[in-house]
């Protein structure tokens, strides 16, 4: 039980002190003044720049990769010669490598015309929509079919890491195939393996369905 703060003690002569009238019960909070501030203030307490969430919204779902700038501020993979959007060389002893958003790194151009953007996983097959892949939100589904069915319903998935464009075959029953730049052979890729593929590669999907990877961004 909460003492009456209307009891006043008795003074040292025995005579008791003039009442004050007192609020009955424990003080309130609004009697005393507030407490300081545990902890560090958040940004509603002090203006200043945003928490890193909202600083990474700001560029959407691209992954923040290392990089260097051209002479003309074009975000570049630090282990090419030249810019890939305007073609200047890239002097490596000037320039000072940060973490920045990933741009596009090019374009899938399918046999039929159909170009998908480098800037996230891609799943190809018959049948992606029903992928795990596509479902857990990791790739986009590109539809690819083939009049001879050598088409798999979850045939091969584009993976991007870091700069690097990636394929797996995602144990696909007449696999796939890959020809490197100026060479006139084409070459199976193994089941389950990331095989890092270069600007200028040839794919083939199944029996007769290809693919071009461009890295042109310009």
């Amino acid at each position: 039980q909460y003492p009456s703060y209307d009891e006043q003690p008795p003074s040292g002569n025995g005579v008791a002190e003039p009442q004050v009238p007192q609020h009955m019960g424990p003080p309130e909070h609004f009697d005393q003044p507030a407490p300081p501030l545990l902890g560090a203030p958040d940004h509603f307490d002090h203006p200043g720049p945003p928490p890193q969430e909202q600083q990474q919204s700001e560029h959407g779902d691209r992954p923040l990769v290392y990089g260097v700038d051209c002479k003309n501020d074009h975000f570049n993979d630090p282990r090419v010669p030249y810019c890939a959007v305007c073609g200047i060389a890239l002097v490596q002893r000037t320039l000072v490598p940060y973490k920045g958003p990933r741009p596009s790194l090019g374009v899938l151009i399918l046999d039929d015309g159909t170009a998908l953007p480098l800037e996230t996983d891609y799943l190809l097959g018959r049948d992606p929509e029903r992928a795990p892949e596509v479902a857990g939100g990791t790739a986009r589904p590109a539809k690819v079919t083939s009049p001879d069915g050598s088409v798999s319903r979850r045939h091969l998935r584009v993976a991007l890491d870091g700069w690097d464009v990636n394929l797996v075959d995602l144990g696909s029953v007449n696999g796939t195939q890959i020809q490197p730049p100026g060479d006139p052979n084409f070459y199976d890729i193994p089941p389950n393996e990331p095989v890092t593929i270069a600007p200028g590669t040839t794919v083939r999907v199944g029996v007769s369905r290809t693919l071009r990877f461009e890295a042109h961004r310009g």
